[in-house]
């Protein structure tokens, strides 16, 4: 009975309903695609920077990811590749050695992390090939090839086969050098990262700084889930003479921006959510203005002051549901189709990592808390008109 009215009276007042219905309908549905193009964003810088920097996690010389010094490289890697080959949730696994060195041309100089990589392993494990703007990943007939960043071959002026000279510390403690021909040139989404690192073969920077093994063996895993598992397994079996780290302790600036992200889609979230609640309360407050001397006639003809309460709260539950269904529904239905076409957000955001178009993921967790937090939104706001009227007085309202 109670539902049946409290159905046909949100419709005695078609234009308040639908204007409240329409701005919950918007709400929920800039709700929905802000929360999921912002984990996009987050997804894609995690991605981005655990394929080309550091793997989800790696294993170090004990004393390499402190002082960073050429001669403290994992002594044993074939040791430590068998520990990991039956992992199955290790997906790729890649051995780097790592330098600062001096990349010097008639023109210029700039300091870089020089990272020597086998191509032929780093083309499946690194995203950094599609980034390429010209030239090739290590390949071809140069000698010593190089990758650079386009902001390095700007400021060293260089194109592809130009000469660059190399200097760094050898593991003798010598300072050496060599020269290199440029082979590609990239541009990710990572300003930062372009502006410091340079790419060459492995084989090729073992011979100049006197060293053949890793100071860091990468690994990509099929779920980030099971890091904690993983990370488990290589406190109880790896050697003391290496540590591991995760991507959170090698990028903690990265794992702060995640969290960020989570934090202001949430407050835009709650924002939208407060603003709805307000809305409902001063309609609901105005609804109950308005039929003041009707409930008190249905009071006065022996309805319970109980069916009152609950035909509000049921009429605050209609208004509500409609307008966050067909938004929350609206906005999952943008988000799929921004997910195949992408969001452009230009190239202001590079400095920051994030590229220039972006493809919002489904986060279905999220979603169902929007969904969650508005229900008891609702329950909340409503309670307070619905109260209103259970005060109201069937011979004063009929008087009056």
């Amino acid at each position: 009975m109670t539902t049946r009215l409290a159905w046909k009276n949100i419709w005695r007042n078609k234009t308040r309903s639908l204007i409240f219905i329409g701005a919950a309908f918007f709400g929920l549905a800039l709700a929905i695609f802000t929360i999921n193009l912002m984990k996009g964003i987050a997804a894609q810088r995690l991605d981005d920077a655990v394929s080309i920097q550091t793997g989800h996690l790696q294993i170090q010389n004990k004393d390499f990811n402190t002082f960073r010094e050429i001669d403290q490289y994992i002594a044993d890697p074939a040791q430590v590749r068998a520990l990991l080959k039956d992992q199955p949730q290790i997906v790729s696994i890649t051995e780097r050695m790592v330098s600062e060195a001096v990349l010097t041309t008639p023109e210029n100089t700039s300091i870089a992390q020089l990272t020597g990589v086998k191509p032929e392993i780093e083309i499946q494990f690194s995203a950094l090939k599609d980034y390429l703007i010209g030239g090739t990943f290590l390949e071809g007939d140069l000698p010593k090839p190089i990758l650079v960043s386009k902001k390095t071959a700007e400021r060293l002026k260089l194109s592809i086969r130009s000469k660059v000279i190399v200097t760094l510390k050898a593991v003798s403690g010598e300072i050496v050098g060599g020269a290199f021909r440029v082979s590609g040139i990239f541009e990710t989404p990572n300003t930062p990262y372009d502006e410091n690192n340079a790419i060459v073969k492995y084989s090729d920077l073992g011979e100049l700084s006197g060293i053949r093994n890793p100071h860091e063996i990468a690994i990509l895993v099929n779920d980030r889930m099971q890091l904690t598992r993983i990370e488990g397994f290589l406190v109880k079996n790896l050697p003391s003479d290496y540590r591991h780290y995760s991507w959170i302790t090698l990028l903690p600036q990265l794992y702060a921006f995640n969290g960020f992200t989570e934090a202001v889609s949430m407050l835009f979230t709650i924002i939208i959510l407060l603003g709805l609640g307000f809305g409902l309360l001063n309609t609901m407050n105005m609804i109950v203005q308005e039929r003041t001397r009707e409930i008190g006639m249905l009071r006065a003809i022996g309805q319970s002051k109980w069916s009152v309460f609950f035909m509000l709260v049921k009429e605050s539950g209609f208004l509500m549901f409609i307008g966050s269904l067909t938004g929350i529904l609206l906005g999952i239905v943008i988000v799929n189709m921004t997910s195949q076409t992408g969001v452009p957000l230009g190239s202001g955001f590079a400095l920051l990592g994030i590229r220039a178009t972006i493809y919002p993921v489904v986060v279905w967790p999220m979603i169902v808390m929007v969904c969650v937090l508005a229900t008891i939104l609702t329950a909340i706001i409503s309670v307070f008109p619905a109260f209103r009227a259970l005060r109201i007085r069937p011979h004063a309202a009929l008087r009056d």
